[in-house]
């Protein structure tokens, strides 16, 4: 299924959990494709509970407890947000929530 999302042309991609069930290679491999894709023009929204892979592959994000948005933009924004300026996405999550 992943392989047929990653082909398709369209423009936006949703992929929720795509690193799930792989090992430590495929997910470093995943990430590569996926900011590539990203490089060519493509919009892909990825729900990821791992904020460190979060980290390394996005942008920008939308980070969510409770059911509530508690936080969105790039990672520089959020660090600025919680005062904490060379913050891990994992603790600016933390001071967030």
């Amino acid at each position: 299924m992943l392989a047929l999302a990653l082909i398709t042309p369209h423009p936006l991609l949703l992929m929720d959990e795509p690193f799930d069930g792989f090992d430590l290679r495929q997910t470093r491999e995943m990430m590569r494709l996926i900011r590539g894709m990203a490089v060519l023009g493509r919009t892909l929204v990825l729900a990821i509970h791992q904020l460190a892979d979060a980290e390394r592959v996005c942008d920008r994000f939308v980070l969510l407890a409770g059911g509530r948005v508690r936080g969105a933009g790039t990672l520089d924004h959020l660090r600025a947000r919680t005062a904490l300026p060379s913050a891990r996405l994992e603790d600016v999550f933390l001071a967030l929530t």
